[in-house]
């Protein structure tokens, strides 16, 4: 008799690592996990350490637009700066994914366009550990059950 892999037993592994379903996990601890698993980090206080920025400046003629740059010092027009703020955190992901360091103010990270790419990359990183679960469950000798 082969043992039975299931999508319960891989969920039961995943529980017993501290793994928790995207949507049962709150934006705190998924940001929480992505800083552990890719080593980078988000700060709210102004530093030369950092990789990468993201930050509001107004413009001449009181517009306000989003700058998200790897140079604080040369930041390009065509590249870094967005009069959206919906796009603005496009960069985002590979910057965390990358382990960098990057300032964001604490009021931009309530930002609807912010949340959103947490929740997109601790749900790619949660799939990443389903499905390195299963591939243990299958080297340990189980079996999806044939139909």
């Amino acid at each position: 008799m082969s043992k039975i892999l299931t999508e319960e037993l891989i969920l039961e592994r995943l529980k017993d690592k501290g793994v928790t379903v995207p949507n049962e996990t709150g934006q705190t601890d998924q940001l929480a996990q992505i800083m552990i698993s890719y080593g980078c980090s988000i700060v709210t206080d102004w530093q030369s350490g950092c990789d990468a920025f993201f930050y509001t400046e107004t413009t001449a003629d009181d517009y306000e637009v989003f700058v998200a740059t790897t140079d604080e010092r040369k930041v390009s027009v065509n590249e870094d700066v967005y009069y959206y703020q919906d796009s603005w955190f496009e960069k985002l992901a590979d910057y965390l994914r990358d382990g960098y360091t990057v300032y964001i103010d604490s009021y931009s990270q309530d930002e609807y366009s912010f949340e959103e790419v947490i929740e997109a990359l601790y749900e790619e990183w949660y799939v990443e550990e389903f499905h390195g679960v299963e591939d243990e469950l299958l080297d340990e000798g189980y079996e999806y059950e044939k139909k």
